[in-house]
């Protein structure tokens, strides 16, 4: 099982230098506890005090806003994936700042809280599913008396943690590193598009990678729920007028490069094939790019 734990302030999301230790740390020596699950997320939502940098206040109270409505937690069943989101206290989202080393007293409280989000799994759990949610918290626990004495004790877990974690992903195919989730894309698409570069979520220049291509993967595979057999170029022209614009022509030409580009492989990678129009529009695109 994987166990992620993220930070979230108002402007910032992603791994935190002391807590996001905290999984790995947890899940030591533990063995399996089922397969009804195979990776947790817990996300903190820091407090946020303010003030927002000028142009992202929205952002700011977008963020208070929703951390007042949690916690929250998603239990994606036929993904065997948790998601547990908590409004966390461990510091003003305005303190957290790159650091290279790790904080003790900052770890001891972020495994409290983050072995007291791990307690609402418990409601979303049916008697079916295969998880010794018990023994899971259980180990949690006592992983407690395992937190170490010293701030140099701390780095050096810290330092074997991360080596396991590189050792683990060593051993990883290109593609496995990606850590994509396969179901949502079609069962053949792995084979043709064998090769990472065109998996890639942030390279600028894989087809889905830079900001215009994954918007528009996402809006696609959105969009094929509706319309099973529509036609790619349907879907372009309702989202051309959805950013804005009165057609696809009138897209900007470098954002509706990166559109034509997107849209030839997004249909690759979730109904493995490419459309004709589709085709041509990428081409184009790829041949002013390379003029």
């Amino acid at each position: 099982m994987d166990f992620y734990v993220m930070a979230k302030s108002y402007n910032r999301y992603g791994g935190h230098t002391t807590l996001s230790r905290i999984g790995d740390f947890l899940l030591m020596g533990g063995g399996s506890f089922g397969d009804a699950i195979k990776e947790i997320t817990v996300t903190l939502h820091f407090r946020d005090s303010g003030p927002a940098r000028k142009t992202l206040e929205t952002l700011l109270e977008r963020h208070n806003s929703y951390r007042s409505t949690l916690p929250k937690i998603t239990y994606r069943r036929a993904k065997f994936k948790v998601e547990i989101d908590i409004a966390s206290e461990l510091m003003d989202g305005q303190d957290w700042k790159p650091s290279p080393t790790t904080s003790l007293p900052l770890f001891k409280k972020g495994v409290e809280e983050v072995i007291e989000a791990l307690r609402l799994l418990r409601k979303r759990l049916n008697k079916t599913d295969n998880f010794n949610f018990d023994n899971f918290i259980s180990h949690c626990e006592a992983a407690r008396k395992l937190i170490p004495n010293s701030e140099d004790d701390l780095q050096d877990l810290a330092a074997k943690l991360k080596a396991a974690d590189k050792a683990k992903r060593d051993a990883m195919s290109p593609l496995e590193k990606l850590g994509i989730d396969w179901e949502d894309f079609h069962p053949s698409a792995r084979d043709i598009l064998d090769d990472p570069f065109f998996w890639e979520c942030a390279d600028d220049f894989s087809p889905n990678g830079n900001d215009t291509g994954a918007d528009l993967l996402e809006n696609y595979c959105d969009w094929l729920k509706m319309h099973k057999d529509g036609q790619p170029i349907k879907f372009l022209e309702s989202l051309a007028k959805q950013w804005g614009y009165k057609d696809i022509g009138a897209i900007d030409e470098v954002t509706r490069d990166e559109v034509s580009i997107g849209l030839a492989f997004a249909d690759i990678k979730l109904r493995a094939t490419c459309d004709r129009q589709a085709r041509q529009l990428a081409l184009e695109a790829i041949g002013r790019q390379r003029a």
